[in-house]
């Protein structure tokens, strides 16, 4: 493979000239654990991929990846020093010693490589010649279906004025991001994402570039060819007059047909969507038929949602809210398309991560598009937002929603796709909706017997008369897609991280009842 001699680095910089040698000691003298994420990261897509091994190249003295045994079969790469440690302290794994600057085609064979994560963590900028790591991971990924790579982001570490030779003496070069893609292009890697993860356990600062690389067997996404490939959405609702056109309309325009599910509003909520009947808004019923039980019978409502999914002719089902968006991994490929895309791969249902959009002021007209309105958002915390499997597959079996409190659909075979969509969610518009929909709709219409004996319904157990449900803006994030894409890579499609951190925020306290949650749902399966 042949490049150009400064890798695609701006011409003005100057490498290092001379190699030093990278002594993995850092973690033993300072506690400082480089790429915090990366590893976690690569256990949750090792699953996901239904990988056995992970195999990683330039393992350095093995500590993080010495953390995904037993999980899976381990094999770390990497010279000197470095492995002769990881073949001393850890019995389990394989520990090869090679030079990572030579392409190697012998790492692993074929048919172990095919259920194989590669992780290839800060080494790269390592190295005087990175062609032959290039060659190595390429080939690799002609069987493995996915690698993780890293490096300093040197604009952000260094200033875009940095012309090298880098700071660290280990260094010989370091890309910016957009130089790193053009490498990556050169060598014919299917970069699935580029963007960033945190640099250290002290810092946290999103510094460094994280790319995830499909390998030959998985396809690059692609917007839907097969025109009667059909999802539909049921959306639930009970007084949303001032969202349900926009919500609605938003996703016939991705090509999801919709059913309307009304708890009987008092808003003229189902009414205001009878223009949109035969236009991909394929029914409205109200709910239960008896007419209203004066309670709010989520349970009855998903069993109702469990019912339509049994006799309705369609390829995948979402549950679907309408104070949501829910947007596809990719901004050039839209809902139905990542859902084709996941169905394509062998994948029957999805996960998302949910943020939550919060008012700043009152100035929120009803019936206005909700999703260019409000700016400011922070991560969903609460339980049930890290588990939000709520798109499936119709695989004409039953399924169960109504028992997970419509948070995780379950049924026989369940493949969650690898990386989680984006949810964002609008629950309080402006101050006197918050009144009204919390304080007067929601609290004193909750069904006794599911708050009682479910545990459902106690995220508003706080809020009461006087509440402020406006927030400072410097308590939250302002919104840009692009660079939300960008700097939360790893949260938005994994939820990892989220609960450690708010970038330059104040650590959220947990509760016991939280933490024994996410141990459940990111320990191995």
């Amino acid at each position: 493979m042949q490049t150009t001699n400064q890798f695609f680095i701006k011409p003005e910089y100057s490498p290092r000239q001379e190699t030093h040698y990278f002594e993995d000691v850092a973690a033993d003298e300072t506690g400082i654990v480089h790429q915090p994420d990366v590893y976690t990261l690569a256990a949750f897509l090792g699953r996901k991929f239904d990988c056995s091994h992970i195999l990683d190249i330039g393992c350095g003295r093995g500590r993080k990846l010495s953390s995904l045994h037993p999980d899976f079969k381990l094999v770390g790469i990497d010279f000197g020093s470095n492995i002769a440690y990881c073949k001393k302290e850890y019995s389990f794994g394989e520990w090869l010693e090679k030079d990572l600057e030579k392409p190697h085609y012998d790492l692993l064979p074929p048919h172990t490589l095919d259920k194989t994560l590669i992780v290839c963590s800060d080494v790269v900028e390592h190295l005087s010649d990175p062609g032959g790591l290039l060659e190595t991971l390429s080939y690799c990924l002609e069987h493995a279906p996915v690698a993780i790579l890293t490096t300093p982001e040197r604009d952000l570490v260094r200033g875009p004025d940095d012309n090298g030779p880098p700071a660290n003496p280990a260094h010989i070069r370091e890309w910016n991001r957009p130089e790193l893609a053009q490498l990556l292009k050169a060598y014919g890697f299917k970069s699935a994402f580029l963007g960033l993860t945190c640099n250290n356990s002290r810092d946290l600062e999103k510094k460094t570039t994280l790319a995830i690389l499909h390998g030959r067997p998985v396809p690059v996404p692609s917007v839907c060819t097969d025109s009667s490939f059909r999802v539909v959405a049921f959306m639930t609702a009970y007084n949303e007059a001032d969202l349900i056109f926009h919500s609605v309309s938003r996703l016939l325009n991705a090509g999801i047909d919709v059913y309307l599910i009304d708890n009987w509003s008092t808003d003229n909520t189902a009414g205001l969507l009878e223009p949109l009947l035969g236009k991909g808004l394929i029914g409205i019923e109200r709910f239960p038929p008896e007419g209203s039980t004066g309670t709010y019978d989520w349970h009855r409502l998903l069993s109702r949602v469990e019912q339509l999914a049994a006799t309705m002719s369609a390829d995948w089902f979402i549950h679907h809210d309408v104070d949501e968006i829910r947007e596809s991994p990719w901004p050039e490929i839209n809902l139905r398309d990542v859902i084709w895309y996941a169905d394509k791969l062998g994948f029957n249902a999805i996960d998302h991560t949910v943020i939550d959009f919060r008012p700043i002021d009152n100035s929120f007209v009803a019936g206005t598009d909700f999703g260019a309105h409000f700016e400011y958002w922070e991560f969903g915390r609460r339980v049930g937002h890290f588990q939000q499997i709520k798109a499936w597959k119709n695989l004409a079996h039953e399924i169960t929603l109504a028992q997970t409190g419509g948070h995780d659909v379950n049924f026989p075979g369940r493949r969650v796709f690898p990386y989680k969509l984006l949810l964002r969610h609008y629950p309080v518009r402006s101050q006197q909706h918050g009144d009204r929909k919390i304080l007067a709709e929601r609290k004193p219409r909750f069904n006794p017997f599911e708050r009682n004996q479910r545990g459902w319904h106690t995220q508003y157990n706080e809020i009461q008369q006087g509440h402020n449900f406006l927030r400072l803006p410097e308590t939250l994030n302002q919104f840009n897609a692009e660079r939300f894409c960008q700097d939360y890579l790893v949260e938005r499609i994994s939820g990892i991280g989220i609960l450690r951190k708010d970038e330059s925020k104040p650590v959220t306290r947990l509760s016991a009842r939280l933490l024994t949650r996410l141990k459940t749902l990111f320990r191995p399966t």
